[in-house]
């Protein structure tokens, strides 16, 4: 928790940087933008090692493959990598290209899902 509000004052501090030399220079303000961006993602990777421990449990404890387990975590990756690319396109004022990595964000996560669901209908079909 207290990362988390480390990393979010460091996104204000750059935002409110950004938007001040965002008339002077707008390259800048973008770049500035995008750094800050890349860094705080680098930095919250480790708030990650929960889930990693959780699913290194699941599988050790209780039997938990991976055909269940790498899907969600695909589909929450796309949806992370899909939304930050897309806040990034709209502050460079890019709205059809923000909208393109929605779009793309949920094809993905639909392509990274479709293991599990064929998983879950043959267990379905089994018990029919």
């Amino acid at each position: 928790m207290d990362l988390l509000f480390k990393l979010c004052g460091v996104l204000l501090v750059s935002g409110c940087a950004a938007m001040m030399i965002r008339k002077s220079n707008p390259e800048m303000a973008l770049s500035l933008s995008a750094s800050a961006l890349t860094a705080v993602f680098g930095a919250a990777l480790t708030l990650l090692r929960p889930m990693r421990e959780m699913w290194e449990k699941a599988q050790t404890l209780y039997g938990v493959e991976d055909v269940y387990l790498l899907p969600l975590f695909k589909c929450c990756a796309a949806a992370l990598v899909a939304r930050l690319t897309a806040d990034l396109c709209r502050e460079a004022s890019q709205n059809a290209a923000a909208a393109a990595a929605e779009l793309l964000g949920v094809i993905c996560a639909l392509g990274a899902a479709m293991p599990l669901i064929g998983t879950m209908l043959g267990a379905i079909g089994e018990m029919l």
